[in-house]
């Protein structure tokens, strides 16, 4: 289980890895232009000393505008012209988003204050220019779902809109996933809304590479991937993270990951969730991250997402441990003040029936 205790520290090194990144010129020399899908086999990259492509330092896509899913707007159009990437851009810039102020003094006042830097403010469209992260199928949509899958799908956004809304879902710990350190899930960062804007660090030995992800209030989370062509493990072990293997093909590496938990939940996969990620270095401060998702359980058939990363500066954007704090006595306040809230209720309900 990650444990995370978030700091002012932490966040202002966030923040400033964020603007690093999205607002004060991103490096992004051997970027593919529009239309190419960054995947450079035949560059030159460095290597290790000992022969592999090397991918190590700290790597991100920053806060970016392009959706998981392509809008109706965008319905046929796979890549958009500079001008409307600097039209988007500039539309989301002067969006207030959640810092639009308003009632003061109401709940909706003080919840809109909170600084916008982490919803959507200085954000970018990917520098591919797609207009979906989704690259297949080509219209730029998750598959359809298979009746299974459809049913998990509609429990979890029960789940989700409940938490979220009035009040909150406060039935099981377990359904609190904002509260509960439940960590990261793969693939990491990609939501409904786009990525998140953290942060991976990625370390190379020979037959090992290990990934550090930083995901702010859910806990960072290690992955360690062997390369020395070992099987997965047995099926009856199962891990948050899944089970990892990797091998190079030219500048790719290709990690396959299998044995996630029931309890694992992306778009509705769960145990089932069988994960393929390409991470090809494509140029000096550039890789291509592509990750195809298959689960014939939940969705019709696989499909895939493609996301280019921006080498960080180790100076600037530094990465800390950051580790979930269980040690909550606010869920005991959250579950204890439902059950108060229901007992009200149903004391009110007996009264106005005994009135009639």
């Amino acid at each position: 289980m990650n444990r995370h205790l978030a700091s002012a520290g932490a966040l202002a090194v966030a923040i400033a890895a964020i603007a690093a990144l999205t607002l004060a010129g991103i490096d992004v020399a051997g970027q593919a232009p529009a239309g190419s899908t960054n995947g450079s086999e035949g560059a030159a990259v460095a290597k290790t000393p000992w022969g592999d492509p090397d991918l190590q330092g700290i790597w991100g896509a920053g806060y970016i505008l392009t959706p998981l899913e392509r809008p109706a707007r965008f319905a046929d159009k796979e890549f958009l012209t500079e001008e409307e990437a600097v039209a988007l851009e500039r539309e989301q810039a002067t969006n207030p988003g959640r810092n639009k102020r308003s009632g003061a003094g109401t709940v909706a006042d003080v919840e809109g204050a909170y600084n916008d830097v982490f919803t959507g403010r200085g954000t970018r469209v990917v520098a591919t220019k797609r207009t979906s992260l989704i690259v297949d199928p080509p219209d730029g949509k998750i598959p359809a779902r298979t009746p299974e899958g459809e049913t998990r799908l509609a429990a979890a956004r029960r789940v989700r809109d409940d938490e979220n809304g009035p009040g909150g879902r406060a039935d099981d710990p377990e359904e609190r996933t904002q509260d509960r350190c439940t960590g990261i899930t793969l693939p990491v960062n990609f939501g409904s809304a786009g990525v998140s804007g953290a942060y991976v660090r990625m370390v190379q030995t020979k037959g090992l590479v290990t990934l550090y992800y930083e995901e702010g209030h859910h806990g960072g989370a290690y992955r360690t991937i062997p390369l020395d062509g070992s099987p997965h493990l047995p099926a009856t072990v199962r891990q948050w993270l899944g089970d990892a293997r990797g091998h190079w093909e030219g500048n790719t590496l290709v990690v396959d990951t299998t044995n996630f938990t029931p309890r694992t939940n992306y778009q509705g996969s769960r145990e089932n969730l069988h994960l393929t990620e390409r991470f090809t270095r494509t140029g000096p401060n550039t890789i291509t991250y592509r990750v195809t998702i298959d689960d014939p359980t939940t969705f019709v058939k696989p499909w895939a997402i493609e996301v280019p990363y921006t080498k960080g500066n180790e100076k600037e954007n530094k990465i800390f441990e950051a580790a979930c704090h269980e040690g909550n006595y606010a869920m005991v306040g959250i579950l204890a003040g439902a059950r108060a809230l229901e007992k009200e209720k149903a004391s009110g309900a007996r009264t106005r029936s005994g009135s009639r």
